[in-house]
């Protein structure tokens, strides 16, 4: 593992600016990344101007996927296998702490994250720091994950709550 530092965020940045959108494209991102990583497994692919901030932090298991434009902030996460993770979505392990009643220097608090297996964040969902998401869970487009959640499923809304998948005909 490699040490991220600015210059190299920039670089990363401007690299990705001439690749191709598509699998070929995502698969080279992935690449890219996988120097400065914690650590990955095979098959790591980033689409198009998505952006991992601290990538030290970051571990990825096999056959993962972040989708276009999100973002993963901060702090330690770790996605395990098969994970797929959808457009603008917003994992951050760290939260901004209030000092003399401002947020702004307050400084921030770490806590990590966790993706199970097979896991899917739909797009625009947020995931909170200090949180653990199951095995096989879905994350439905737009909710906020701000508790741990079980495995095998279906969560939605702000704050995300299970969902009963008959009433969902799946």
């Amino acid at each position: 593992m490699k040490k991220i530092t600015s210059f190299s965020r920039f670089y990363i940045k401007l690299l990705n600016l001439f690749i191709p959108d598509g699998p070929w494209g995502d698969r080279k991102r992935g690449k890219i990344y996988e120097r400065y990583l914690k650590s990955h497994g095979k098959n790591f692919k980033v689409a198009a101007q998505a952006f991992i901030y601290n990538p030290n932090e970051l571990t990825v298991g096999d056959n993962v996927y972040i989708g276009f434009n999100s973002y993963l902030g901060q702090g330690t996460i770790e996605l395990k296998n098969e994970v797929l993770i959808g457009n603008f979505v917003s994992i951050t392990a760290s939260n901004h702490l209030m000092k003399d009643g401002s947020y702004r220097f307050g400084g921030f608090e770490a806590k990590s994250i966790i993706i199970g297996e097979g896991s899917w964040i739909g797009a625009h969902s947020c995931i909170l720091s200090g949180t653990c998401i199951g095995s096989g869970v879905l994350v439905a487009a737009g909710s906020v994950v701000t508790k741990n959640l079980e495995d095998h499923k279906i969560y939605a809304g702000i704050p995300a709550k299970e969902m009963n998948s008959e009433k969902l005909k799946i």
